[in-house]
Formats: C-alpha cells, structure tokens, sequence
C-alpha cells in the first residue's frame, strides 16, 4: 500500500527504511531535516513466494550444504524484492524528485560467520534474520544506483514534534516501525 500526499518537485527525496522478518515499511520524506516533508509510506514484501520467512530456522533442520544453498536463495530473493520495491517507489514519485539516498534501520548485534553456528543457537537464528533483511535492502538501494546508508537505531534523531508532525500528515497506521523509518530519512536530508 502507497500512501502519498502532496509530492512537491523537490530537489532530493530521502528513503527511509525499517525492517522486520520478510518486509520493509518505507517513509519517505523531502525538504530538509529541520523541516522534512512527507511524501510517502509503503510497505514491502522482501521475499518471492515460496522461500521461508525465517531461512536460519528451517536451514537448521537441513544437511550443511543444502542450509546454505537455501539461505543463498532466501538472500538473493530478498534482494531482488528490495529492488523491486525500491523502484516500484521511484516510479510513483513526480517527475523530477531524485533520491538522494536509501537509510536502513540497523541495531548492533553479533553474529557468528559461519552457519553451522548460527543454526546453533535461536537467539543467532533470529538475529542473522534480521541481518539479511536490512543487508538485502542497502544492496537493493546500491543496485539501484542509490546511496545507501546504514544507520544505528541509537544514532537516529530523537523522537519529537517533527516526528508526531509527519505521522499526522501520514495518517494511521503511524507505528514505532515508520517512527524509525522517519527518522532514518530525516537523517539524509540536509540541514
């Protein structure tokens, strides 16, 4: 679902994005970050039909070989959704309105390298989730032609008016998930 209200021609649109298991709920803004503008929200599917929503899950109940290959197939769709998404938004925008730049949502967390030891632990498993969600939307954005930028959720600006102001001109529904999201993008305009 695209919600859309009053697209300006503006020199630069920022993107934000928040990531749960298998989507993506975008926010974005133009203007600058003292004052940023809502253009739009959308929410997007980051994976084809078929692939499991928690690949580390299922690929702990898998032979080695076959795990990685389906955690490989569950990368590269998540990838080519994030794309697809990406530009399904570009595409809606007017004329005129570049992109300047793609900013995800990120939280710190340690994960092993390898997958044996991921699969290992439950905690792990959700963790490198997470990962490869936010990893396939900042490698969507660059495949775009995009900047793309990942953001800690603790370095992102405050929660306030500015936030409220834009979830009133978004409308309902105005989550912590497009909070971040807003926040992200505000963080690409320029002062």
């Amino acid at each position: 679902m695209l919600v859309t209200v009053g697209l300006m021609a503006a020199a630069g649109i920022a993107v934000g994005v928040a990531t749960r298991t298998g989507s993506g709920v975008l926010v974005i803004l133009d203007g600058v970050a003292a004052a940023p503008g809502f253009v739009a929200r959308r929410e997007i599917g980051l994976l084809p039909a078929g692939l499991p929503r928690q690949p580390y899950h299922v690929a702990a109940d898998l032979e080695l070989e076959a795990a990685e290959e389906l955690v490989g197939q569950v990368e590269r769709g998540a990838e080519e959704a994030a794309a697809a998404g990406l530009l399904a938004v570009a595409h809606s925008l007017s004329a005129g309105a570049a992109v300047l730049g793609v900013a995800v949502v990120v939280k710190a967390v340690s994960v092993p390298g390898r997958l044996a030891e991921v699969v290992r632990s439950h905690t792990w498993m959700h963790a490198a989730e997470g990962v490869l969600y936010r990893e396939a939307v900042l490698a969507a954005a660059r495949r775009c032609g995009w900047a793309a930028h990942a953001l800690d959720l603790a370095t992102l600006p405050a929660l306030d008016p500015q936030v409220a102001d834009l979830g009133r001109s978004a409308g309902p529904p105005w989550r912590r998930i497009e909070k971040d999201a807003a926040r992200a993008a505000i963080s690409l305009l320029s002062s």
